[in-house]
């Protein structure tokens, strides 16, 4: 993996598509693994605040019927628990 400075530099398609077929074709040591994911984080927006992430405890059942939940409304998981919060709140 690269550590090479991010540039200014606006890529072409071709690029783009080269770029994206030496990423999908390699094959990644578990670091470079770790080090991606850890680079994809990000902090989203929810409106125009930034959203948090919280952590709690649930019953190993939740994380089945959130699934379900999920799929059946179309909606992600975490839309799933932000509308029951804030049914219940």
């Amino acid at each position: 993996m690269s550590n090479e400075a991010k540039t200014d530099k606006t890529l072409t398609g071709d690029e783009i598509k080269s770029v994206a077929a030496d990423f999908e074709n390699r094959e990644f040591t578990p670091d470079e693994l770790t080090k991606i994911k850890r680079t994809r984080r990000r902090s989203p927006r929810i409106g125009e605040a930034r959203a948090e992430v919280y952590t709690f405890r649930a019953p190993p059942s939740y994380k089945k019927r959130i699934k379900k939940r999920a799929a059946t409304d179309d909606k992600t998981e975490s839309q799933v628990i932000r509308d029951a919060l804030d049914a219940y709140l």
